[in-house]
């Protein structure tokens, strides 16, 4: 069967590359890239999304790998694949916000047609893309200055049966912990607007591109498309600690950040995990975790002000 993006047909059993024009910018077009792996036989269909936060790079690196491997005539059903959501913020090396409106795109879904490009760009990814989907996939990793560990969010829902096949599927990524979110304009919004599971995948810093974090992103896809019979297989199931109790752990001086961990390592109750000095050496504060967990969220930026998150720790 085939498959269409505006006035674009994608036969059965074939891939395709393309752009959706967004709109207009004082000095070009705004565009989005996107692949279309249309199988050789029906089943489902899988949008897998990059680049929302344009800088979170691991992910996109993923999905330009799907694009390559995967061979429209070993699908059943449809991939979507849009590597950089946010191109603006990509072209201008950009943490979260879109450059021309200065809006946070995972703060402004389901989108707009009529309003300023981010709001454009949400929306032709809900209609283009997501309203064709059985589930979606938000690949992130973390933003300038962060480290994270492997991890999943997923979306709070009264729909059980919803809620239920996100956890199935968060189960196809070999992540430390699944936590549960509210959805307030981010990607989530797929789950009430059109009733599908969606998942936000998080892994590593934005560069360097570590290779772990990329095998990460890329194997937990693959193994999706095998839970959904997209592609031959069976999928690899993973245990997370779901929902785990978890603490932010905070700068009460502004100084240095001298860290002792790494993100996804596992912590002692009492632990010294960094401290914070000032601008002559002198220590102000020692950091220590409040029981045993994991690592799940590092500054990695080595001045802090007073109120800055240094780290988070999940109970474990």
């Amino acid at each position: 069967m085939s498959f269409q993006i505006d006035d674009i047909v994608i036969e059965q059993g074939t891939k395709h590359r393309g752009w959706v024009e967004i709109g207009e910018a004082s000095t070009h077009t705004v565009k989005m890239p996107y692949i279309v792996i249309n199988g050789a036989k029906k089943g489902k269909t899988l949008t897998i999304l990059g680049g929302v936060h344009a800088v979170e790079c691991a992910p996109v690196e993923a999905i330009f790998r799907l694009a390559d491997s995967i061979d429209p005539a070993e699908v059943s059903g449809t991939l979507i694949l849009v590597p950089i959501v946010n191109t603006e913020g990509f072209h201008a090396r950009k943490p979260y916000h879109n450059i021309l409106d200065h809006l946070n795109q995972n703060k402004v879904f389901p989108g707009d047609a009529e309003a300023s490009i981010t709001k454009r760009v949400a929306y032709h990814v809900f209609d283009k893309f997501v309203s064709k989907s059985d589930a979606l996939i938000d690949a992130h990793s973390a933003d300038i200055g962060e480290d994270v560990t492997r991890g999943i969010y997923i979306y709070k829902t009264e729909n059980m049966n919803i809620y239920g096949k996100m956890l199935e599927l968060a189960g196809c990524y070999r992540s430390a912990l699944i936590e549960t979110t509210n959805i307030s304009g981010n990607t989530g919004e797929a789950v009430n607007v059109y009733g599908i599971p969606c998942l936000m995948i998080e892994s590593g810093a934005p560069y360097p591109i570590r290779e772990a974090d990329v095998e990460y992103h890329f194997d937990g896809a693959v193994n999706v498309m095998k839970y959904m019979g997209i592609i031959n297989g069976e999928a690899e199931r993973h245990t997370q600690l779901v929902n785990p109790n978890s603490q932010r752990l905070w700068a009460a001086k502004g100084g240095a950040w001298r860290r002792l961990v790494e993100p996804g390592q596992r912590v002692k109750k009492g632990e010294k995990v960094g401290s914070v000095c000032n601008l002559i050496g002198e220590t102000l504060q020692e950091v220590h975790v409040p029981f045993d967990g994991v690592v799940t969220f590092l500054r990695v930026h080595y001045s802090v002000n007073a109120g800055d998150t240094l780290l988070w720790v999940a109970e474990a």
